[in-house]
């Protein structure tokens, strides 16, 4: 009632109508899920307009306007009177677009004044957790003292082949290719795409030790003698990382990690996309992005002593 009451008071009982033409709109069209979020936007919006100017007319409202809504999500916008989140404010901006070019294509505007404006920068996604060299020995070395050839063999094909977990599990013996000089994995990864990663020659050891101690069945096997599961592989990762003392350790950190060497040891980007089975090189870049072990490490270098 009291928001009514409000609106009325700036003679705003056309943009009441206007908003139930949204809202009946969106229910027409596929933005049924969204109706809440490009409503309130929408509304939130037109109410900050008639603060400022005394009413809304959308005839008025400008591009100027909108940067200065922009602004103001950025500066106090938030929960608490806080800036809101860059995200929040970019959906608001997508918000305020769809509400516009549906008033303009109902004759109540000339043009979209949310058009052409600029989406708030987000800051880049923060780099992969990956294993330092230290970390990845105290974390082999902790498998290795356990002597179980198994989990060795599978940790390996995630630090040294870079395989996703899934990947892991649904590993069948003719998909492992190993010989003295040489070697290769079979993978049909995400996607259903099929991709062939090559095998150094520490995992080609752990691998044929273990298939001689495993020589029949599933190529890993849990203790029912069944093909072990993802979620036995997140837990026997976790065992081995708290025994060597390192935290938030899982099989996608082993995943990056691989990556991340590859990189260090300066393989072209394009090449490490193909051996992790991106489906972009986006994906791959961000192990381009320095963590802060090796910013750290770069200062150290101009050190005197």
């Amino acid at each position: 009632m009291a928001r009514t009451i409000y609106l009325t008071k700036f003679g705003s009982e056309k943009l009441e109508r206007l908003l139930d033409g949204f809202k009946s709109h969106l229910e027409a069209t596929d933005r049924k899920s969204s109706i809440r979020v490009y409503l309130g936007d929408a509304r939130r919006f037109c109410e900050w307009i008639a603060r400022k100017y005394g009413s809304f007319n959308a005839q008025g409202v400008s591009p100027l306007d909108i940067i200065e809504y922009r602004a103001y999500l950025q500066e106090r916008g938030g929960r608490k009177g806080s800036g809101a989140a860059p995200a929040t404010v970019n959906k608001v901006l997508v918000s305020l677009k769809v509400f516009f070019d549906w008033l303009k294509k109902q004759g109540e505007i000339r043009d979209n004044p949310a058009e052409d404006i600029k989406q708030v920068a987000l800051a880049a996604p923060p780099s992969p957790k990956w294993l330092n060299r230290s970390e990845q020995a105290a974390l082999i070395h902790a498998v290795r003292e356990g002597g179980n050839s198994r989990d060795e063999a599978i940790i390996g094909l995630m630090l040294h082949a870079g395989l996703r977990v899934s990947e892991v599990c649904g590993l069948k013996r003719e998909d492992i290719k190993i010989s003295d000089r040489s070697g290769f994995v079979a993978i049909t990864g995400k996607g259903n795409k099929y991709r062939e990663v090559p095998l150094n020659k520490t995992i080609r050891k752990t691998l044929a030790r273990w298939l001689e101690e495993n020589p029949r069945g599933p190529l890993f096997p849990n203790r029912q003698g069944k093909a072990i599961t993802t979620r036995s592989v997140h837990k026997l990762v976790a065992e081995y990382a708290y025994r060597a003392k390192l935290k938030n350790v899982t099989p996608h950190t082993l995943r990056h990690t691989f990556c991340k060497n590859l990189i260090d040891m300066k393989v072209p980007i394009d090449q490490v996309a193909m051996l992790a089975g991106h489906s972009s090189l986006d994906i791959t870049k961000r192990y381009t992005v320095p963590s802060r072990e090796d910013l750290q490490e770069a200062v150290d270098r101009t050190a005197w002593e």
